[in-house]
């Protein structure tokens, strides 16, 4: 057969694997055999799976599993009685398919260019009841930006979507399916995929993608730990294929919805291109997520957290931290387009015992929208005020020196990273000023 199908189910309402199935018999593609591997679900279930798979034309096989592995574990041992198959998808039993779903996927992926490793398409969205959401064009054209990406992508957004078909060849070379990562296991399987070949995206909106299941992954897992989880992989992955930048920015950003496209745009315009952004937001009650989301570039950690204490927040941000050298910025500050340029090549210039580069930082006043040039604050002066001590805007750290010692701080996280190395003595200075702080009057 040319496609293999996996349908994995857990628990599942009776319904959705009714309509699930039918909407597969529906094919009009037929040179496709399905495995509906049963991981481990109730009674009820497995009861619908059996009386819903009797509609079944096509060759299927049900691997009736008592034990709950997880979705990659499942999936592998679908996919494993499927290498005969030059193609493979699989599909939540939640889900439903229009009749040229297969069709018109297999067709794309036949007339693709060599090295095509993935096909995907659009998708509508249904509720719980199997209602149709609302399609607007606001829906359409958001579906339009965020699924067309670039390939580098992959490692900052899941793209994808739930509509796909991609070759047995590329699988295998992927290594399947991990379970290092159980709830984002799609993500991570597409990151990894896609450094094997190209893919190719069907403007078509060919399936049912169900939202708000009583046993939807997204309906119990918090989008926070999803979020989480996904960035882990996507680092992970770029440890495992040695893509290693030299410097890591963590740029924080609460309710920084005005300014945040440029801050993160100064560091995209940086003369020195080898690093990695982790834009992370605590807890925004703005559109600052948003405005993060719509900006597509592959070397951004895009993490949206819950709100909680700004050290804690930066705390997670430097475990997915990734070059040599870590500066941490402000979602309203600015960079000079050379500051990571002359900071690495002066670092790469100093004695081993150095940890920390500082330089200088230049005020703006915001007043009615303007920007006015104020002050250069020298950083040879950070954390001379005893009482109010200022904080070091411009410092770039090894980021092996920087340990987690940051529960229960009462000062800010970088005045404390600053004191540390400022006590050792492991400090030099640069009297450029290559940050641009935004005062707000």
């Amino acid at each position: 057969m040319k496609v293999g199908v996996v349908l994995p189910v857990y628990h599942q309402e009776r319904e959705y694997i009714f309509e699930c199935i039918q909407s597969m018999e529906k094919q009009t593609f037929r040179d496709y055999k399905l495995v509906i591997v049963l991981d481990g679900p109730n009674a009820e279930t497995v009861k619908a799976v059996k009386e819903a798979s009797q509609m079944l034309t096509v060759p299927f096989v049900i691997i009736d599993r008592k034990e709950n592995l997880g979705i990659s574990p499942t999936l592998n041992q679908g996919f494993k009685l499927l290498q005969d198959c030059p193609y493979f998808t699989w599909i939540s039993s939640d889900n439903r398919h229009d009749p040229n779903f297969l069709e018109r996927l297999v067709v794309t992926m036949d007339q693709a260019k060599p090295g095509t490793v993935l096909v995907y398409s659009f998708y509508r969205r249904i509720d719980q009841n199997g209602t149709p959401i609302t399609y607007t064009k606001a829906w359409y054209d958001y579906v339009e930006y965020f699924m067309t990406r670039k390939r580098a992508e992959i490692f900052q957004n899941c793209f994808i979507g739930a509509s796909f078909l991609f070759t047995r060849d590329a699988f295998n070379k992927a290594g399947g399916y991990r379970n290092k990562f159980p709830n984002v296991q799609d993500h991570d399987f597409w990151i990894r995929l896609l450094q094997h070949g190209n893919f190719v995206l069907l403007r078509e909106y060919i399936m049912e993608y169900r939202f708000n299941g009583r046993y939807a992954l997204t309906t119990n897992i918090p989008p926070e730990q999803l979020t989480m989880e996904s960035m882990a992989s996507s680092v992970d992955v770029r440890k495992l294929t040695g893509q290693i930048p030299k410097v890591s920015i963590i740029l924080y950003s609460h309710n920084h919805v005005k300014t945040v496209k440029h801050a993160i745009e100064s560091v995209i315009r940086q003369t020195f291109k080898d690093f990695q952004l982790i834009a992370v937001d605590n807890g925004s009650t703005d559109f600052s997520p948003d405005a993060i989301h719509k900006i597509h570039e592959s070397r951004m950690v895009p993490l949206l957290l819950a709100n909680r204490s700004r050290a804690k927040t930066l705390e997670i941000a430097l475990n997915y931290c990734l070059g040599d050298y870590v500066l941490f910025m402000n979602g309203d500050d600015w960079l000079d387009p050379q500051a990571l340029q002359i900071m690495v090549q002066k670092f790469e210039t100093l004695p081993s015992n150095i940890e920390m580069l500082l330089c200088n930082h230049k005020n703006w006043l915001e007043r009615r929208n303007r920007l006015i040039s104020g002050s250069i604050i020298s950083g040879e002066n950070y954390g001379k005020y005893a009482l109010k001590p200022q904080l070091p805007y411009a410092v770039m750290y090894k980021t092996n020196t920087i340990s987690n010692e940051f529960k229960d701080l009462q000062e800010p996280i970088e005045y404390h990273l600053f004191h540390k190395s400022s006590k050792q003595g492991n400090a030099h200075y640069i009297n450029m000023a290559l940050y641009h702080k935004r005062i707000i009057k």
